[in-house]
């Protein structure tokens, strides 16, 4: 039993230590300034995920946001 807490919890400390904060950016069509939107602290796997929430920007919001990515 020690051993499998002792693996989980390596498991755990290796995997939150790969967190990564990321924050979606877009560019406005009007001005050409940068937009900050959502960000998220999250590791590889949960990244392609809101990686592409972030890109689904240029869709919802119309003509408003072009070049969302991920920073």
């Amino acid at each position: 039993m020690k051993i499998i807490l002792l693996l989980v919890s390596a498991l755990a400390l290796s995997l939150g230590a790969c967190r990564k904060e990321y924050v979606c950016v877009c560019t406005e069509k009007s001005t050409g300034d940068k937009n900050y939107g959502d960000r998220m602290k999250s590791g590889p796997v949960a990244k392609k995920a809101f990686q592409e929430s972030c890109e689904a920007n240029d869709d919802v919001f119309g003509s408003d946001l072009e070049d969302c990515h991920l920073e």
